[in-house]
């Protein structure tokens, strides 16, 4: 005959095969997500090359002021032919970052004439400058001509020119034909109205030969008035 097993002991059988079944695992911890990446350092644009660099303003003021005798050696060529030429004017310079001059012209004056003004940015374009820090750099100077007569001009108004400049009209648009910025002209009248010296001005570096073809048509200009005996500067916009 079987021995019975003991109940206790199928109990306690049964309890522990049901511990070894296949029940589930306990759920795995969620992986910590990764460390963010460090923020990548933003990169600097690149320059190019129609960016300007910067100079040194007392330095450039230093360079055109080593220049005024020579500035003077062009007035005194024109006092010769115009007694009472004197006047301000005002330098546009781009200078490459060798320190050399790339182009040069007057943006502003009442000098009055194209030849001198021609000799003074001659005299610019010859010299060395400040080299700029990253590109080439811009420069702006104003300087004088002081008078070297022994009076100045008779000071005319604008309007006594008016009628002979409107006479040219027809010239004066075709030399200004195509340009992109008004222009400044001053005259030099002597006895019997004569046109003794002119020169005219343009902000824009683009329009300087139309410029020079308008102080050409001035220089040429009649039916202006008669000053008297002692020459007449006149100053007007075009």
């Amino acid at each position: 005959m079987r021995r019975a097993i003991p109940v206790g002991l199928l109990v306690a059988l049964l309890a522990a095969l049901a511990g070894c079944g296949g029940s589930e695992p306990p759920p795995k911890a969620a992986a910590a997500p990764p460390p963010p990446e460090p923020p990548k350092a933003a990169r600097s644009p690149l320059k190019t090359s129609s960016e300007l660099g910067s100079v040194d303003p007392a330095a450039v003021r230093k360079a055109f002021a080593s220049l005024d005798d020579k500035f003077m050696d062009c007035q005194k060529r024109a006092v010769d032919r115009v007694e009472v030429l004197a006047g301000d004017a005002k330098f546009f310079l781009r200078i490459g970052q060798d320190g050399s001059p790339k182009w040069a012209y007057l943006e502003e004056s009442e000098i009055g004439d194209q030849p001198t003004a021609k000799c003074l940015l001659d005299v610019v374009m010859a010299a060395r400058w400040p080299q700029p820090d990253g590109g080439d750099a811009e420069a702006r100077y104003s300087m004088d001509l002081p008078l070297q007569a022994t009076r100045p001009p008779n000071d005319w108004s604008s309007d006594k020119a008016t009628a002979a400049i409107t006479k040219e009209g027809g010239a004066i648009d075709r030399c200004k034909a195509g340009a992109s910025g008004p222009f400044h002209g001053t005259m030099y009248v002597g006895p019997g109205g004569k046109v003794l010296a002119a020169g005219v001005t343009t902000a824009s570096r683009d329009d300087q030969d139309k410029a020079d073809c308008l102080a050409g048509l001035l220089l040429k200009m009649k039916g202006l008035p008669s000053p008297g005996s002692w020459p007449a500067k006149v100053s007007f916009a075009l």
